[in-house]
């Protein structure tokens, strides 16, 4: 999932995971914080900024934030559902 940052001059991009009232740091900006290593950070400049999940099942599936430490604020929310038969996990 990803998110282009247009017309912005940003300081930082961050990716959460809302989940009911909690959010969990997964990125920020080119560092990845989650223990879970299957998420990792595509980051092509100038402003496109692409959330990775690797092996992607119905665990996964939620809300997600890319936040713009810009000036206001943006917020953009993914909706992430997975189709399809589960991919053998190594």
């Amino acid at each position: 999932m990803g998110v282009t940052v247009v017309g912005c001059v940003c300081q930082q991009v961050s990716w959460v995971r809302r989940k009911d009232d909690q959010l969990q740091l997964i990125t920020f900006g080119l560092h990845t914080y989650s223990s879970d290593s299957r998420y990792s950070l595509g980051y092509q400049p100038p402003n496109d900024w692409r959330l990775h999940i690797q092996f992607a099942n119905e665990r996964d599936e939620g809300h997600y934030e890319c936040q713009v430490s810009s000036h206001p604020p943006v917020v953009y929310t993914v909706l992430l559902h997975v189709v399809g038969e589960p991919a053998p996990f190594p």
